[in-house]
């Protein structure tokens, strides 16, 4: 049985949620505590704009090429610091902003504006690749037809060109929406798209995630982390003036030239309660940070928006893992099981973490840190449709 914003047992910080997310301070303006509360700041000036897309060509003709993706780890950061110092000198990236954070594989920095960008030192996808099966469509099929409301599938792994992911994800589309769930897919994720998650019971989110850390402060420096959602929607100019309060609010950040999303994000996006009770499920790796440091920011600020319940992973989940645990959830929750069911459904077909599951395929050489899903609000949801049929039912009787 999963606890609510609780770690397993078998690890030590089981009971406190570190939550270490701290709105930059670049030397465009003073201190921000939270980028949603303070006062607002002015928006991208077109001047601005066309200096990011600047820097952004520079970074992209870095991280695209062959050169970089067959760079071990520590030339990709030799490389990419080289790359931003020139920015620096060019007035593009600020002087100071640049910070290296191995730990996490990333080196971020501030733009000149003030917006936040990065530069990805890991491919998402190497741990994975080996491990990256096909998910059978023999799997256990328990949702009964019948209506059951709609269900938005935001897949942002990758372009859909020669994936081994996209196929799964087309007949899990397919699948539920045959079975009385309206199924929507979406492989062009967008800002903007991710502002329309209140349309819907269900949402998927399938994307890469990573840890963002970045120095700030004038005098005295210090760091602060956030995770993001990594989206394969690319920066342009428009776009930069489009997102510009969110960008200069840290609310949005750019890492290798595309758009990825903080908590404040969510948090901005579905004020009052927006979201409606839609149960949200995430795949993506570190959305609840990382053992040792459970960081339950993006869950919060989903379910101060309004969400039913949220679940996500601790650590890189593995791809197939986090794919057959969200196939066996979704059919759990067409079959009127609690969102809390469904997962404990899945865990016991799959296993409790993702090396249980890696193990029990064969494996030998899985990743250091298990993977496990954990659930934020009301583990007793129901899809609304299932809880409508239920409570006419029980009224009924």
């Amino acid at each position: 049985m999963m606890k609510q914003q609780t770690m397993p047992r078998r690890l030590l910080c089981a009971v406190c949620a570190v939550v270490l997310l701290v709105s930059a301070v670049p030397a465009a303006w003073a201190a921000e505590p939270d980028a949603d509360t303070a006062a607002p700041v002015q928006s991208l000036t077109a001047s601005e704009a066309t200096e990011m897309q600047q820097a952004d060509a520079a970074v992209t003709a870095l991280t695209d090429s062959a050169d970089y993706a067959a760079m071990s780890a520590a030339d990709r950061k030799a490389a990419a610091l080289e790359q931003l110092d020139d920015l620096v000198q060019q007035g593009l990236v600020a002087k100071g902003s640049i910070y290296a954070d191995e730990e996490n594989g990333m080196v971020s920095f501030s733009y000149s504006c003030g917006a936040l960008g990065g530069i990805l030192l890991e491919d998402p996808d190497e741990e994975n690749t080996a491990a990256d099966l096909q998910l059978a469509e023999a799997a256990q099929q328990t949702a009964q037809n019948g209506t059951y409301g709609t269900a938005m599938l935001y897949y942002a792994f990758d372009d859909t060109v020669n994936s081994s992911r996209y196929p799964n994800y087309a007949y899990m589309q397919s699948y539920w929406t045959s079975v009385g769930l309206d199924t929507k897919l979406d492989t062009t994720v967008t800002v903007a798209d991710l502002r329309r998650m209140n349309n819907y019971d269900l949402c998927v989110l399938s994307t890469h995630g990573a840890y963002y850390t970045y120095e700030y402060g004038w005098l005295w420096k210090r760091t602060a982390t956030a995770p993001v959602l990594l989206l394969t929607e690319k920066s342009t100019f428009w776009n930069d003036l489009r997102y510009g309060m969110d960008l200069l609010n840290h609310r949005i950040i750019k890492v290798n030239g595309a758009y990825a999303v903080t908590a404040g994000f969510f948090r901005a996006a579905y004020r009052r309660g927006a979201l409606k009770d839609t149960i949200i499920l995430s795949e993506t790796c570190e959305f609840y940070g990382k053992s040792g440091h459970l960081d339950t920011s993006m869950a919060d600020a989903l379910l101060s928006g309004g969400a039913a319940c949220v679940v996500g992973y601790v650590n890189n989940v593995y791809t197939v893992y986090s794919r057959s645990m969200l196939w066996a959830t979704v059919n759990r929750l067409l079959a009127g099981d609690t969102v809390r069911e469904a997962v404990d459904f899945g865990l016991n077909l799959y296993g409790a973490d993702d090396i249980i599951w890696y193990n029990n395929q064969g494996g030998r050489r899985p990743h250091s840190v298990a993977s496990f899903p954990v659930l934020s609000g009301d583990q007793d949801a129901r899809l609304r449709a299932v809880q409508a049929a239920a409570d006419s039912t029980q009224q009924a009787a």
